[in-house]
């Protein structure tokens, strides 16, 4: 923010809110936001082959690994440490026919089940704000071939987000704060070996992309916090505080990310060779 002069009454309602002005037009327009796609056309350009295997890191129910496989022909290993995760990627990957193309590991990110210089690629999303960040770092670099490459998407936190409420969705949704700011997240990635070639910043594209073709509703996440905040005392004594926490946290995540308190960020890194 910068310096300028406070507004006054008569600014607010004889000049700027008297008549629709440029602003107003600005702000209902749309940016052309990209969708989740983006993704893919980062990865496209490690140029990964049929003959290469790659890793995708907090797979969940490997939906991410099935279009790896189908968009760019490569093996894939779905790694995942929940174990209801191994079970949905299991499904997932039978029903899709792909158990010859894509193994399933129950594994975290501090140990992964490939060998040194294995991966010629690894796909990693949503997963960094949670784990010890070095030792996970450390381990992609040392399964990746030599020029081989990461696709990290990760949300970080910005000036925007006051430190109390920082604290209570941290707390909420099991994450670590260190891993919430970039500098942090840069720095590591150097000191396990990597380079980064790449940061795009997707900040709230995505979630203003699935506004307005209708995908998502955040006026729905609005109402389901005001709701819960409302009866907070009792579903929490129906509940219990911590997975009312982790509700109200994950509700408000879309809706930060449109205020600008959380922003969401490709990087695309290669290790040394």
């Amino acid at each position: 923010m910068d310096d300028a002069s406070p507004s006054t009454v008569d600014d607010l309602y004889g000049d700027y809110w008297a008549n629709a002005s440029a602003l107003e037009t600005i702000a209902s327009t749309s940016l052309d936001p990209r969708g989740p796609d983006v993704l893919y056309t980062h990865f496209a350009s490690f140029d990964v082959t049929a003959s290469d295997l790659v890793a995708d890191i907090g797979s969940r129910d490997a939906s991410y690994a099935v279009e790896l496989y189908r968009r760019f022909g490569c093996r894939v290993l779905a790694v995942d440490p929940v174990p209801l995760h191994a079970e949905m990627a299991r499904r997932t990957v039978a029903e899709a026919g792909f158990d010859d193309v894509i193994e399933i590991h129950q594994a975290g990110i501090e140990a992964l089940p490939a060998a040194d210089g294995s991966l010629a690629a690894i796909w990693c999303r949503d997963v960094l704000n949670h784990v010890p960040l070095g030792r996970g770092l450390a381990e992609c670099a040392r399964t990746l071939r030599p020029g081989g490459e990461m696709l990290v998407y990760q949300t970080f936190a910005t000036d925007l987000m006051e430190p109390i409420e920082a604290a209570r969705i941290y707390r909420a949704l099991a994450i670590d704060p260190h891993n919430m700011e970039p500098a942090f997240f840069e720095a590591t990635s150097r000191a396990a070996g990597f380079e980064i070639t790449r940061r795009d910043v997707i900040d709230s594209e995505w979630r203003e992309r699935g506004a307005e073709v209708g995908t998502q509703h955040p006026d729905q996440d609005l109402l389901a916090v005001a709701r819960l905040r409302r009866r907070e005392e009792d579903l929490v004594a129906q509940f219990g505080r911590a997975r009312f926490e982790a509700e109200l946290a994950g509700t408000l995540w879309g809706p930060y990310q449109f205020l600008g308190k959380l922003r969401p960020t490709v990087y695309l890194l290669r290790v040394g060779g």
